[in-house]
């Protein structure tokens, strides 16, 4: 493995771990702020976030031609967006969560990326 990949498979590992603990922290932040509803839907849609960082870590190792990536179709990559969108209408609809409880879970995985830019920026010497 050469010197670049090792730096972005670390980088990538990393943004795992970052997107579960800022998952975690804001759940709690919800849980005790608004009560159990809104930490409830905080965690589900920061799951949802996490999980589709996952997915498009996938996608991006299919199309790089990694063995063993699945890069999954535009049609299943639409209909998982459609199937977000339908359990956060779910979520604000039935169960009465605040809207921010809601998009603060769902941009989990752009703060995410977020810290581990600042994390390179503050740490990677010229």
């Amino acid at each position: 493995m050469s010197e670049d990949a090792a730096f972005y498979d670390r980088a990538l590992r990393r943004l795992d771990g970052i997107a579960l603990t800022l998952a975690i922290a804001a759940s709690l932040f919800f849980l005790v702020r608004e009560g159990w509803r809104a930490g409830a839907g905080c965690a589900v849609c920061a799951a949802a976030s996490v999980y589709n960082l996952r997915r498009l870590k996938s996608v991006a190792a299919g199309v790089g031609g990694e063995a063993g990536s699945s890069a999954g179709s535009a049609a299943g990559l639409g209909f998982r967006y459609l199937i977000l969108a339908g359990a956060c209408f779910g979520i604000i609809r039935f169960f009465e969560v605040s809207l921010t409880a809601i998009f603060a879970g769902l941009f989990m995985s752009v703060a995410a990326v977020l810290v581990e830019i600042l994390y390179e920026l503050l740490t990677t010497r010229p």
